[in-house]
């Protein structure tokens, strides 16, 4: 995936004629080659001419480093930046490069504990799983429980030992043991 997208940036790096700036009030110049990349990817990009100046919009966005007729971008957080090309004879190429930003790993949902002790008159309260739905507790008079959206308040009534059931939507169980001194 990798080579066919940088086969694909080399491909469209041919530089375009030279041309006058943007309309007024334009947004981004309607000869702009469009360029995608990914936070923390490198594109080469390879001219038929060595490259005598570069512009970039933001260069928090976007490294450029010019080695002859190479240039290298590389996409250092995600946004939107213009990058624009110029040469010896006056020639220039631009660029509006879109940089996606990485996907960060989700936050694990909060685990739920298997056991709990309490003491009489304490109230603990857990953060819910997502999704679910219903609260079960065994019918001793140990514990009472409370589903309040995101949030499960257990509260120790009676010294002993009691099971509490979180069940989700699809029926799936989570047991918590629950002992109040």
């Amino acid at each position: 995936m990798r080579a066919a997208l940088i086969g694909l940036v080399l491909a469209s790096a041919a530089p375009l004629p030279a041309r006058a700036g943007p309309p007024a009030g334009a947004s981004s110049p309607a000869s702009a080659v469009w360029l995608a990349l990914a936070e923390r990817q490198v594109a080469t990009l390879e001219f038929d001419r060595p490259v005598a100046r570069v512009a970039v919009s933001d260069r928090d966005l976007l490294a450029v480093r010019s080695r002859g007729t190479r240039l290298e971008v590389t996409a250092n957080r995600g946004g939107r930046a213009s990058l624009e090309v110029g040469f010896e004879d006056g020639a220039t190429v631009a660029y509006e490069v879109t940089v996606a930003s990485a996907r960060r790993p989700a936050a694990a949902a909060p685990a739920v504990p298997a056991a709990i002790a309490l003491g009489v008159g304490e109230e603990r309260v857990l953060r819910s799983p997502p999704g679910v739905t219903h609260v079960a507790v065994e019918e001793n008079g140990v514990a009472r429980v409370r589903l309040d959206g995101e949030k499960i308040a257990i509260a120790g009534v009676t010294p002993g030992e009691t099971s509490v059931v979180l069940i989700d939507a699809a029926d799936q169980r989570t047991t918590v043991t629950v002992t109040v001194r």
